[in-house]
């Protein structure tokens, strides 16, 4: 067997153990079905804020974003979460709002994501078989400069202005200290209306 289906059946038994509530397996075409989905809903989710974001950063610089975010950012995942008849998160151990923290579950997925990239593996989407939700995560890893200015180094990539209005947001901010190529967290769609 080739080093890499070794790899990747030995992750797949790796996440498939990690589920203690998993009933019953889905098969192929249910997987790649929902991975379809899930990647969908994660591109689409994704546009929208980096545009959305964007645009604040332009109008406003960093602290309209942070502005933005704050304010904006939870109704507009949520109108598309609507949308798809999901639920749509994202998942970090370094959360900026505490709504974003990570349950054991994540926190299995986050970690295990965390050691692949660690030893140089590409992050794949993953799926979940959870009660009667299968919940799809894809890892966010930070690849856009612009994302440090609000998520990088105080004192550094982040001015101390801006950081101190961050803090004024979110006191309890924990989502700073990140580089270029850095697992953010991930992005966690839960399939609300999948029964098997």
């Amino acid at each position: 067997m080739k080093k890499i289906q070794l790899f990747s059946l030995l992750t797949f038994l790796l996440f498939s153990c990690a589920s203690s509530q998993q009933k019953q397996p889905l098969t192929q075409a249910e997987q790649a079905e929902l991975i379809g989905q899930g990647n969908q809903i994660v591109q689409q989710s994704f546009q929208v804020l980096s545009a959305e974001l964007k645009s604040a950063l332009v109008e406003g610089g960093v602290q309209n974003a942070v502005g933005y975010c704050h304010l904006k950012a939870s109704p507009i995942v949520d109108s598309i979460s609507k949308a798809f008849n999901a639920r749509i998160s994202r998942i970090s151990i370094k959360y900026r709002n505490p709504a974003n923290s990570p349950d054991t579950l994540d926190l299995t997925i986050i970690n295990a994501y965390a050691r692949q990239l660690a030893e140089g593996q590409a992050l794949q989407p993953h799926l979940e078989y959870s009660g009667n939700n299968v919940i799809f995560y894809s890892p966010i890893v930070i690849q856009n400069p612009m994302c440090l200015l609000c998520h990088g180094e105080p004192g550094k990539t982040i001015d101390q202005a801006n950081y101190d209005f961050i803090r004024s947001k979110y006191p309890d901010d924990l989502a700073t200290g990140y580089q270029l190529g850095d697992l953010r967290g991930v992005w966690k769609v839960q399939f609300i209306s999948f029964n098997k």
